[in-house]
């Protein structure tokens, strides 16, 4: 009978460590998908789009060339929208090494109904560490005493 009983007891324990494992992991992997939701963004905001040349003086490296088209609408034309809409090209290509989209054009097409945009991705040669970038969070302190 006492030893039905520290069975029991153990497979309770053994249950519950079980159950706690699983809750640690589960708060693991919530954190690496918003370590991974930050680097996105970052790497996202990193990108900085213009219709101008690069600075002058300032060395770069062009990675290529980005371009799409599209039916002519209001959408079409939003500058917002056709900064996202490069930034996620230039990012799906070149995810560790764009820093800026350049010499980004529109062109519509003879009778109107489409619109074609086109630009150059570059890096600098000068660019700002992402690693530090992803990294900026850690070891951050919420009060000057440590708490």
């Amino acid at each position: 009978m006492r030893s039905s009983k520290i069975l029991a007891l153990l497979a309770i324990g053994l249950a519950f460590a079980l159950s706690a494992c699983g809750a640690m992991e589960a708060a693991r992997q919530e954190q690496v998908q918003k370590q991974q939701v930050f680097e996105h963004r970052v790497d996202m905001a990193h990108i900085w789009v213009t219709t101008e040349a690069p600075a002058s003086g300032k060395p770069f490296t062009e990675l290529g060339d980005l371009t799409y088209t599209e039916p002519f609408s209001p959408d079409a034309i939003d500058e917002a929208k056709i900064s996202d809409k490069l930034k996620a090209m230039a990012f799906a290509k070149w995810p560790d090494t764009i820093d800026a989209i350049v010499d980004e054009n529109q062109t519509t097409s003879a009778d109107g109904s489409q619109i074609t945009v086109t630009a150059k991705a570059i890096k600098y040669d000068s660019s700002v560490d992402r690693e530090a970038l992803h990294h900026m969070n850690e070891g951050m302190v919420a009060s000057p005493s440590g708490n």
